[in-house]
């Protein structure tokens, strides 16, 4: 048998024998009588020093030869205790081998040369070995025995090959003499005998061990000459393994399974939404079943008990919200409606020439509008809006750079100083990321577009915001833009329209009195206007009362005639949640005049020095105003750092374009120049939470008015 096939019958027997354990074990008083068979793989040695009259060569004698081939075997066994057996075998045992040997010897002409002898034997052992065998440990076993048999059709074939020289022959002109075939070997003793020896491991493969297969390894020493009167024996090494079959083994009793049923009742107990899910288990009672199949015993144990299960129920909860108006002297209204005065506006909204960067970042913000090509781009579609003018800065420079193929820009990128170090590498990399738009979406030649950062020293804004907080640092990573053409960076002219330009009440109170308190984690307050969404608060734990201030963004996006629904929704414990609402009508009344209206920037941080573009602005507005108009100047600033400088700064910005109006002024006009607006946002800022919103506050708004 192959090795292969033995590994795979002793990896078998082991997972068998290892998933056949049970509690029951044979006995040991049945001592088993067993047949079976053994296949082996055999390798025989032979050894000696002899040459054999028939097969001559002339002084040089055969030793060693090495044979493989299959063995087999039919036995019989009997136990004597179960420690000791013995068995009587009927076995098959290869016995071939291929000698060879060389020989010095002279050729004719005195000529030195080499033969190689050789004798190759074909035969079979075919006798009985009486074996005993003895348990060492477990199931490993050492066997020891003796066996007698007799050769079958033992035969031979021998030549003699001149091996040098190379081209040589014997003196039957051929290189090969002597040579015979399958001769019968003569002279040989009528029994063989030997002693064997060796080690087996017994794997029974069923329950009472009726059928046994065992893997062996022997080892067989000869003691009679192959022929006799010559010094030639044979050895064999035999590997494999045998089954057995017991005729007289015991019947093992039936396996016994074991099982459990539990069988769990459940008693359900409410309890407070806020305490945790229990279960408490009850008394345990159970008793034995036993039932038998043909093949098996069952014994199950069955069980059973009644658990009190604690379920919080689910909390109920009520949301309530009633809406007053805050006077501006701070009494409450509960009973009112929401009033918007508006007025027509026609406005030529600003272009700020500067790009603002993240931290440490050499990419275009996402607050800015990127397009893919230049066809997507609209400029009546931007609202009128000073903030969503600015996002649209890349894109207005573009379209502007492709209307006037003459015009150049110059681009000089910044970094802050504090937490950029002034880094000019990243300064330029900032100038040249807005270049690289310009050219791949609108197509503007690149030699018309300079970067004018330096290489090294402080790429600083020339005038730095000095304010140390993150929102004077963001405002100096910028790019800014330089041009001799005005026009590149000149207002947007805006289509005349209606906007919001007071709101009464200005602020709002909602009071949630009458809503849970008790299970809520959560609220969130809602305004919408139709679709629009108007403004939402939220927070944790149970609401307290809420304001809101209306401003006039709002107001524009209040639909008229159309109530503002406001809903408070309560979030509690166990995802039970409540919601209420209330409404506010809506009145929207245009007043009679209408407005002009300019916005001016940009002033440098703590400067209220015109700026050339600026003053070419009010030259082209103030030669449109008619005769008899009321026009005001108002100066802003962001709120942000000391409030009287920030009062005073806007007066003087405010007097210089007063100043300059005086100056291109051809009309009577009234002229107001006084106002200052320090405490709240200039139209169409909401905040100031970025760096634009911030430097568009920086700013000074003529208004004029005229009849509609």
């Amino acid at each position: 048998m192959r090795t292969p096939l033995l590994l795979l019958l002793l990896s078998v027997g082991l997972l068998h024998r290892a998933s056949s354990q049970d509690d029951w074990t044979p006995p040991d008083s049945v001592w088993l009588f067993s047949v079976g068979v053994s296949a082996y793989g055999a390798m025989t040695m032979h050894n000696g020093n002899f040459l054999l009259p028939n097969a001559p060569t002339c002084c040089t004698e055969y030793t060693t030869a090495t044979g493989f081939g299959p063995a087999g075997s039919i036995f019989v066994r009997q136990e004597f205790t179960k420690v000791f057996r013995l068995s009587l075998r009927g076995s098959f045992i290869p016995m071939s081998g291929a000698f060879t040997t060389d020989e010095n010897l002279l050729l004719s002409g005195q000529v030195a040369g080499v033969s190689e002898h050789s004798l190759d034997v074909s035969m079979n052992w075919l006798g009985a070995e009486l074996m005993a065998d003895v348990r060492i440990a477990g199931p490993l076993r050492f066997l020891v025995g003796y066996g007698m048999g007799t050769m079958l059709s033992p035969t031979y074939s021998q030549k003699e090959t001149l091996v040098e020289p190379s081209n040589g022959t014997f003196e039957n002109g051929q290189r090969v003499r002597n040579a015979t075939s399958d001769q019968t070997l003569t002279g040989l003793p009528q029994w063989h005998g030997g002693v064997v020896g060796g080690l087996s491991y017994d794997i029974p493969l069923t329950r009472n061990n009726s059928v046994m297969l065992t893997p062996e390894l022997t080892y067989r020493l000869g003691l009679s000459n192959i022929v006799e009167g010559f010094d030639w024996k044979a050895n064999t090494i035999r590997l494999g393994a045998s089954i057995a079959f017991a005729t007289n083994a015991p019947t093992p009793p039936k396996p016994v399974e074991r099982r459990r049923e539990l069988i769990v009742d459940s008693t359900m107990v409410s309890i407070e939404p806020d305490q945790l899910y229990r279960r408490t288990e009850g008394v345990e009672r159970s008793y034995v079943d036993t039932t038998e199949t043909a093949d098996t015993i069952f014994i199950t144990q069955k069980a059973s008990r009644t658990d009190t299960v604690f379920t919080p129920v689910l909390p109920t909860i009520h949301a309530a919200i009633a809406a007053k108006a805050v006077e501006p002297n701070g009494s409450l209204k509960d009973v009112f409606g929401i009033a918007v005065s508006t007025q027509f506006v026609t406005e030529a909204l600003p272009v700020l020439p500067v790009i603002f960067f993240e931290s440490q970042s050499i990419s275009l913000s996402f607050r800015y509008h990127q397009i893919k090509k230049a066809a997507d781009f609209n400029i009546d579609a931007i609202p009128p809006r000073t903030t969503e003018v600015h996002h649209e800065v890349l894109n207005i420079l573009g379209s502007r750079l492709r209307d006037d193929p003459t015009a150049t820009v110059r681009l000089r990128g910044t970094a802050d100083p504090t937490t950029e170090g002034a880094d000019c590498e990243l300064a330029r990399k900032r100038a040249e990321t807005v270049k690289a738009y310009l050219t791949s979406v609108w197509n503007i030649a690149s030699d018309r577009i300079t970067v004018v950062t330096a290489t090294s020293g402080s790429c600083a804004p020339e005038r730095a915001t000095r304010q140390p907080s993150e929102e004077g640092f963001s405002e100096n990573r910028r790019v800014e833009i330089e041009t001799e053409n005005l026009d590149l960076i000149a207002s947007v002219k805006r289509q005349r329209f209606n906007e919001a330009r007071a709101v009464t009440p200005p602020r709002l109170l909602f009071d949630p009195t009458g809503s849970s308190t008790q299970f809520v984690t959560g609220w969130k307050l809602e305004a919408k206007s139709g679709t629009n969404v108007l403004f939402a608060k939220e927070g944790k734990g149970a609401p307290t009362s809420i304001t809101q201030d209306l401003t006039t963004t709002q107001a524009d996006q209040m639909l008229a005639a159309v109530p503002v629904v406001v809903t408070l929704k309560l979030d509690a414990i166990r995802k039970v949640s409540d919601s209420a609402s209330t409404s506010l009508s809506v009145r929207k009344d245009t007043i009679a005049t209408e407005m002009e209206r300019l916005t001016l920037t940009l002033f440098e941080v703590a400067s209220d020095k015109l700026t050339p573009i600026a003053e070419e602005q009010i030259k082209k507005f103030v030669d449109q105003v008619p005769a008899g108009s009321v026009v005001t100047v108002r100066g802003y600033a962001d709120m942000l750092g000391n409030a009287d400088f920030n009062r005073k700064i806007s007066a003087r910005r405010a007097e210089a374009v007063c100043a300059s109006i005086q100056r291109h002024l051809s009309r009577r006009v009234s002229l107001k120049c006084d106002e200052v607006a320090t405490d709240r946002f200039p139209p169409g800022i909401d905040s100031y939470n970025t760096p634009e919103e911030r430097f568009l506050s920086r700013t000074v708004q003529i208004e004029v008015k005229k009849p509609r």
